[in-house]
Order: C-alpha cells, then structure tokens, then sequence
C-alpha cells in the first residue's frame, strides 16, 4: 500500500502544471500544444533521450533477432508502412513477432489485436508473444528517430488504421487525422502509456486530442515515465 500510494502521488505530481518541477521544464521550453509538437527544442529533446536508449537497446535487438531467426527460420525484422506528418508511406521496421506470411490480411491483424490483445494473437510465435507482452518488438523504431519518428508523439499508424478510423467512427475520424498530422508521429504516447485498452478507438481519441493540445516537455517526460512504469507492472 505505501508503494502504491507514493506512486499515485508521484503520478499525480508529475501530471500537474503548477509544480515546481513543471515551471522549471516550462522555463527551459516554453512551448505548448502545436508549436512544441514542431520545436527543434523537441527534435533535439527526443534525440538527445533516444541515443542512450538505442545504444543500451542494441545488444537486445540483436539478441531477440537472433533468437527469431533459430525459432522458425523465417526473417528476423518486419517492415510496415506507417504515415508521416506529410501523409506520406514510411517504413519502420520492427522484429518479426508471428509466423511468416501471417500479416497478409491487414484487416485480420487489427480483428485479431482487438479480440484477443497483442501479446496472445494466435499468429504469434512463443517467442513473438513474449516480446508482444513487453513490446520488444518495437525496439528497432528507436533507430528511426533520427529519421523521421519522434520519441514521444500520437503513435504512428499505417493506412488501414485510418481507414479503420473513418469506417468506425465518421464523428471524429477526420479531427482525429488532423491531430496525428499537425506533427511528427512517434513511438511512444500518452495513449499507450495511460490507456489499458490501446486499441479502445475512442478513448485513443481523447487521449491524442488531449496531447495534440497540451504536448510540452513536461507532458513528454510524463510520458516515459508512465511507459517505464507500465512495463514494471507487467514484470511484477
């Protein structure tokens, strides 16, 4: 119970805009919304955080592509296209977490992900599952953020999750595009970082509105945090 309680009030802490820590992050970046999703002082942020993650992540990446490629002979890394803030295709490489060719149907992948959540998707492999349950998977993108991904941001998303979007939810789909182009999208967000049910289309909504709103380098350090927190939980 302590542990949870001094979490719960760090949580809260570090949520709040009036703190001593957050007037002095303000001071270093007096940025909000629209125009510190487009900073350099972001770009640079997300870099300077990015390279020590990708370096101590490297040994592991190799590791895991490894241990892929033994466990079924197929293609250690897989390649998606995801949109850019110009609404153009990226590629963004991730390790290969089901068998191969289990990713043809596009439609199935999002049916399967909602119905049975990531990590126990039939098509993964064992140790596809594995890396599901601690999103290892998506270890490689780190690399990419001296490309064209920020750090922290709306997630990335291929086509057929915005197709998705407008066949389910006409209301907000369009605002919703709207928000994920108005900056550069990334690995992590406040939705994957708060919300149990990622995949929950209107709580995503809210959730991207609210950081397209209030994006700054408090709400950014937030953010990972609460990323690092949840994968605790799930080694608990």
């Amino acid at each position: 119970m302590p542990e949870r309680s001094f979490r719960t009030n760090l949580d809260r802490y570090l949520r709040k805009e009036d703190t001593f820590l957050a007037r002095q992050l303000h001071r270093c970046v007096p940025l909000q919304g629209y125009a510190y999703r487009n900073s350099e002082a972001k770009r640079r942020t997300d870099r300077i955080i990015a390279f020590p993650m990708a370096a101590c992540a490297l040994p592991l990446i190799a590791i895991l592509a490894i241990a892929k490629k033994l466990e079924d002979g197929g293609s250690c890394f897989y390649t998606q296209q995801r949109l850019d803030q110009h609404r153009e295709p990226i590629d963004v490489v991730k390790i290969r977490c089901m068998r191969p060719d289990a990713d043809q149907n596009m439609g199935a992948n999002l049916h399967n992900a909602v119905r049975f959540g990531e990590d126990k998707d039939p098509r993964n492999t064992r140790l596809g599952s594995f890396m599901r349950k601690f999103e290892l998977e998506e270890l490689p993108q780190l690399l990419w953020v001296w490309k064209n991904l920020s750090l922290v941001e709306i997630r990335s998303a291929p086509q057929y999750v915005f197709d998705h979007l407008h066949r389910m939810c006409p209301d907000w789909a369009d605002e919703w595009e709207e928000y994920y182009f108005s900056g550069r999208p990334g690995i992590f967000s406040l939705n994957s970082a708060v919300n149990r049910k990622r995949k929950d289309d209107t709580r995503r909504y809210h959730l991207d509105a609210l950081y397209a709103r209030k994006a700054s380098l408090g709400l950014d350090l937030f953010v990972l945090y609460r990323t690092v927190v949840r994968m605790i939980d799930k080694l608990l």
